[in-house]
């Protein structure tokens, strides 16, 4: 009789223990690709830094174009500030909220139908550069 009960209660305890997740592959992203795909040329990487393709996507859909890209590098922060605070108006983007704190840095450039976003983050050995760009939607001031 003991045997019977602990079957049921095996297969409830087994019916109740979360699921595996699958990882999903996908094909590593190249750093000449995101330039030609994404950032153009008028997104410029800081000198000297690459592309972290592990922590990086870009998603395409009709005329819609989004990407998260991650590249890292040994400058500081204020230099990677610096750089995009002089290089990004050349090439069209108005510089809307720059905040440095630490080391960390968050800055917001827009262009007429598009929003850039950057974060600097000095890790232990390394900066990590992350670049977010799409277009302006209803929360973010399109007019």
């Amino acid at each position: 009789m003991k045997r019977w009960l602990l079957i049921p209660a095996i297969v409830m305890l087994s019916a109740c223990a979360p699921a595996t997740q699958q990882k999903v592959e996908t094909a590593p992203i190249q750093e000449q690709k995101v330039k030609a795909d994404l950032l153009e040329e008028n997104i410029p990487i800081y000198p000297g830094f690459r592309l972290v393709p592990e922590k990086s996507f870009i998603y395409e859909s009709g005329n819609i174009k989004v990407g998260r890209l991650m590249f890292k590098g040994g400058a500081t922060v204020k230099d990677v500030v610096s750089y995009y605070k002089a290089t990004l108006p050349e090439n069209g983007w108005e510089p809307l909220t720059i905040t440095v704190y630490g080391k960390s840095a968050d800055m917001t450039f827009t262009k007429p139908e598009e929003v850039l976003q950057i974060q600097v983050k000095r890790g232990f050995s390394e900066t990590y550069l992350i670049i977010q760009v799409g277009p302006k939607g209803e929360l973010t001031g399109s007019e």
